[in-house]
């Protein structure tokens, strides 16, 4: 595999910036391949980086794809996150982006449409919670429900949409028609609760379908920055 070195402010280096996108052949369909590569919204790595993390990719897999180190996937979703002004949370990166104008909505690859799944008021709650940076624990508290409900609705939201991650989740949702930019969760300054966002951790955990933790945070509920 060709590797090369990209800056997470342009994503210029030592090969031309289009070749950042040749790990999203055969993974994405080719107007939105070819829509990434001209878009005006971040720079090509930054496109790049948070398309493969979309894709269902952990930060250390799409770092793996790019040819380059962990911390320049990890520092491009990060300024990404700057421009955007999304809260330090992926999903919610993904989702602003999306709401974007000028950045190329995701397109599904198969032949066949397909047919969003129902979703019912706890997964919905899940999901816009994912978009809008807003952590199921944030959730819990503002819905003051018991946390398995939520990690319950969380793991059935993942197989509904057959997402792997949180991210994953909010682009699945672009892609059947569950969001669009006239029907979509606008990302909130604050939290439920009236505190700030926590900033991004980015150690690259991605989330899986939850189980409880005794004594803790059900698993996968508030780990990684590709879990957000």
């Amino acid at each position: 595999m060709s590797t090369h070195t990209v800056s997470p402010h342009t994503g210029h280096g030592t090969e031309a910036a289009d070749d950042v996108f040749a790990p999203l052949h055969g993974q994405v369909a080719d107007a939105e391949l070819e829509a990434l590569r001209t878009a005006p919204v971040l720079t090509p790595i930054q496109r790049a980086a948070l398309t493969l993390v979309s894709l269902g990719h952990t930060h250390r897999g799409a770092a793996t794809l790019l040819g380059g180190p962990l911390h320049a996937v990890n520092n491009a979703l990060d300024h990404a996150d700057q421009k955007l002004e999304s809260g330090g949370r992926t999903p919610a990166l993904l989702h602003a982006a999306y709401r974007n104008p000028g950045y190329p909505l995701p397109l599904p690859q198969g032949t066949e449409a397909e047919q969003p799944p129902v979703l019912d008021g706890e997964e919905r709650a899940v999901l816009d919670a994912h978009a809008t940076g807003i952590t199921l624990i944030q959730l819990v508290w503002s819905r003051n429900c018991r946390t398995r409900h939520l990690t319950a609705a969380n793991k059935r939201l993942l197989a509904k949409l057959a997402a792997h991650h949180a991210v994953h989740c909010v682009r699945r949702a672009w892609e059947l028609g569950i969001y669009t930019r006239q029907n979509c969760p606008a990302v909130p300054e604050d939290s439920p609760d009236g505190t700030s966002r926590p900033g991004p951790d980015n150690d690259g955990t991605k989330i899986s379908c939850p189980s409880a933790n005794p004594g803790g945070s059900p698993a996968g509920i508030d780990g990684g920055r590709a879990a957000r």
